[in-house]
Formats: structure tokens, sequence, C-alpha cells
């Protein structure tokens, strides 16, 4: 709620301007969205994420991770020490779903998927909503274009599959957008905060914020800072009581893999170059054609600020992950998603406003009144936009085929591993043998499995215990083959497809 004027009036002079510059105008009522919208929207993505359960699914490494430490959690056990970097919402909700025992990878991967999907949904409802306030040809372009650009952006339909985290994040940041759109500012940090507790950049916006919203509503007080203190505490004492390290999530954060950004000579600009790609031409070019649009009409009717925000918010984030990459973080390329989702409806915008001036120019040639004449001009103007991104949309659709046969391998050695875990007597015998031992990306995959926390499956075999032998990808090259050497007194004793168990002891005492 905002603050009243008699408020504002017991204020010092200066601090009263500076909320009177900052306070938006009051929204229409016919441009807040019934908050039972968004609700169906994620009944609707979860429901969705359920039904891709039947398409051979399994997580990667860190949704693996937290699947174990949400287990460790539930058992009064939790060591962080040999994952990947803590992140609080996804552990929350593991913690939950470890109840449901051998269901919990499963139920994690609903959760990711269906951020995912809410994601795309969203961008399609932002895409239309800022081209237009009513239903139009525009606004479907602008939003068919948005979720489209989004599903086909590199990396995006991979690393969602996977149960990475990102399409949560992204899907708050753009309820967030809605809900401030909206009017409704409290939600909208409650949203923020949510993110926030996916990515550490986030607090920075988080921040920025709630210092906004003290400013237009004192009454927020508690709340910014009941989500500045729990943002903090989530983050960090987890971790301690995991690692004894209340900066472990840091440090983890600065030891990235031998082909991050960060070892490049200059990070920043290499961060840059990687993102440049992930949006097709076409995206690109409308959502910067969006943007001049835009600052043109802010200049001069202090109109589409909006559409403004969103596309600074999109390079904000960019500049940032190559800044935090410049100074030693990863720089991962599924942490520009944001980035490029924002961008992804800005170019959706772009779209939508061609198909407008088209319908406009026909209005102008032959009158208001041949609004059907003007429908079927936006129509036209779709289709052959819709024509001419096909040279740079089609190699992306056409990638999905490489892809369903990566997944389907990520999710063969998740069920081999299970099965010859079956095979060769259960978990807790085969592990009886000594200290289990995986390929770096296999280790909390293992762990899982064996039921052990991810620091006490190793890298290098020791003189006694039990291997898990399996390759990360698909490539024939890399599969495990039977004659090959395997370490001085280590045994196969299961194969299954993709995976075979070793063991230093007898094959009929590990079964």
């Amino acid at each position: 709620m905002a603050t009243s004027t008699a408020e504002l009036g017991s204020s010092p002079h200066w601090l009263t301007t500076l909320r009177a510059r900052v306070t938006p105008a009051s929204t229409p009522r016919e441009a807040v969205t019934d908050g039972r919208v968004y609700a169906l929207l994620a009944a609707v993505a979860l429901a969705l994420a359920a039904l891709t359960l039947l398409y051979p699914s399994t997580p990667t490494y860190d949704p693996w991770a937290w699947i174990i430490w949400g287990r460790e959690i539930a058992h009064i056990d939790l060591q962080t020490t040999g994952g990947p970097s803590w992140k609080p919402f996804p552990v929350i909700f593991t913690t939950v779903f470890s109840l449901f025992g051998q269901a919990a990878p499963d139920l994690w991967l609903v959760m990711a998927r269906g951020g995912a999907i809410l994601a795309v949904l969203l961008a399609f409802r932002l895409g239309a909503r800022l081209t237009s306030r009513e239903w139009s040809v525009a606004s479907v372009t602008a939003g068919l274009v948005a979720a489209v650009a989004l599903v086909i952006s590199s990396q995006f339909v991979r690393t969602m599959s996977l149960g990475n985290s990102e399409g949560l994040m992204v899907a708050f940041t753009l309820w967030a957008i809605e809900r401030h759109l909206d009017g409704r500012y409290r939600q909208a940090f409650v949203l923020i905060f949510l993110a926030s507790l996916l990515r550490p950049e986030i607090w920075l916006f988080l921040g920025l914020y709630g210092l906004w919203l003290l400013l237009i509503d004192r009454d927020a007080l508690w709340l910014v800072i009941g989500g500045g203190v729990l943002t903090l505490a989530l983050w960090f004492l987890p971790e301690y009581w995991g690692s004894g390290n209340l900066m472990r999530a840091a440090d983890r954060a600065q030891q990235p893999n031998s082909n991050s950004p960060a070892f490049a000579k200059h990070p920043f600009v290499r961060v840059i170059q990687d993102t440049w790609p992930l949006v097709i031409t076409p995206v690109k070019a409308a959502a910067a054609f969006a943007l001049v649009l835009a600052a043109i009409d802010w200049l001069r009717n202090r109109r589409q600020g909006a559409v403004l925000a969103v596309g600074l918010l999109g390079f904000s984030w960019i500049v940032l992950i190559a800044l935090m990459t410049q100074a030693g973080f990863s720089g991962n390329p599924r942490y520009i998603i944001l980035g490029t989702s924002l961008l992804a409806v800005c170019g959706g915008v772009g779209f939508g406003r061609v198909v407008q001036f088209a319908g406009a120019a026909v209005q102008r040639a032959f009158g208001p009144s041949h609004q059907r004449l003007a429908l079927v001009a936006g129509v036209l103007a779709f289709a052959v936009l819709s024509l001419a991104t096909v040279h740079w949309a089609a190699p992306r659709f056409k990638n999905f085929g490489k892809l369903d046969k990566a997944l389907r391998y990520q999710a063969e050695l998740r069920f081999d591993l299970r099965d010859a875990l079956a095979k060769a007597g259960g978990a807790g015998g085969f592990k009886q043998c000594g200290r289990a031992t995986a390929g770096k990306f296999s280790v909390p995959l293992v762990a899982w499995y064996l039921h052990e926390h991810t620091l006490d499956v190793g890298l290098v075999p020791a003189p006694r215990g039990v291997i898990v032998a399996a390759r990360t990808t698909n490539k024939s090259s890399l599969k495990p083959q039977p004659q090959q050497p395997y370490p001085p007194g280590y045994k196969p004793v299961q194969t299954v497809r993709t995976t075979t168990l070793l063991t230093t002891c007898d094959a009929t005492t590990a079964q």
C-alpha cells in the first residue's frame, strides 16, 4: 500500500519530494491481473512438468547434490563439502521430497521443469502485455515470439530438462515484473526474494527494490527487513552447518571447470561473446527496435517505461555475470539465461510493433472503419516475419534431435546404475567392499544410489573398494569397454549398458 499524503507530510521535505517522484501512478483497474490467473498458470506448468516424466528423465550434477542434501537434512546429517555451491530454494523442497524416498529425484524434476514451463508461459504473457493492453494480433505475435525465442535459446531446454534451477529464477523474475505492473509491489518483492534464493546475484536487485518499496510504503518495513535477513540466513547458516565454512559457496563458485570463461584472456569479453549467439539474430534485432521505440516514446511522452526497464534489466544481468566472471567466478552460460529471457521478451515486443504498424498503416490508408482489413494486414505481417525468421530458427529446432539422444543417454546413466546395483545385490552389499570411486561428474549420482555423502565418493580408486565406471556423454568412444584394463585388484561384477560395477571383493561376495 502506498504511503498516504499525511504520512508524507511528517517526513523531511527532501524525503517527501523523493517519495513523490518515485511513487508510481495508480495502476488502472483494467490493467490489474487477477492473482488467480498466475495460480492457474503455475498449476498448468506443474501438471505439464509431471507429464514430462513419461520421457526418460534424470537430474544432472548440481540437482543431484541438492537432492542428496535434502535427504541429509531430513536425517540431521548435512555435509555440503565436496558438492557444488549451496542453493537454499532447491534444498527447501528436496528436504520435503526426501520423505518420499526414491521418488525425490523425480519430484524435484517436476518442480524445476514446472518453473521452466511457467517461465515460457509468463514470457508469452509479458511480451503480449508490453505490446498492448488488449488481446490482438500484435500482442499474440509478441507473446509467441517471446515464448518461442526463450525455448529455442541455446541450452534452455537441455538445462531445464536436467533439473537445473534457472527456469525457476526466470519464472519468479517475470512473475515479479507482472505483479509490479499490477501495482502489487509487496508481492513483487516476495517473488524477487524467492529468486534471490536461487542465485546470489539477485541480492543486488532485491536490495534496490526493497529500498524503493520502503520509500513508497513504509508499512513494508518488516517485510523488507525479514526478506533480507532470511535471505542471508538461508544462504549462510546451512552452509556453515554442512561444511563449517560460511563462505564455502563463494569459494566453490571460484573453482570453475577448465572450460569456464573465467580462464579466458579477457573473461568479461568472453562472456559477452558467448552470450551473443544464445538468442537468434532476428529476435536480437527486434529487441533493439523495440527498445529504440520505447526510448523515443519515453523521452517524448513518458510511455513504454516498462519495456525500457525490462531491456535494461536484461542487459544489466548479462553485464553483472560478465563482471563476476572477470572477478574469478565460473561464468557458466546457463547463468546468462535470465538476461537472454528478458531480451527475448523485448524481441517479442519488437515483432509485435511491426504487426501494429502494418495494421495502423492500413487504417490510415482506408479509414478507421476497416478494422477487418487491418486485422488481415496484421496476420500477413506476422506470416512474413515468421517466414523471414525461419533461416535462423530452423537449425535450433533441428538440434532438438541431437538433444533428445543426449538426454536419453543421461537418463540411461541413472537407470543403468540403479539396475546394475540391483543385480549386484543392492547398494548396501556392493559398497561394503570399501570406498566407492566414480567419475568427476558422476559423484552425486553415485552418492545418491549408494546412500553416501558426496565427499565419501572418491575420484581415485583405493587399494580396496568399488568403482562405478560410466561416461557422462553419449559419445561411443567414451563408453566403458569391458575389455579395458582396470586398476589392480578390481574385477567387473555387473555391466548394464552404459555402466560397469567393479569391486576388489569376490563376485560372489559382492552379490
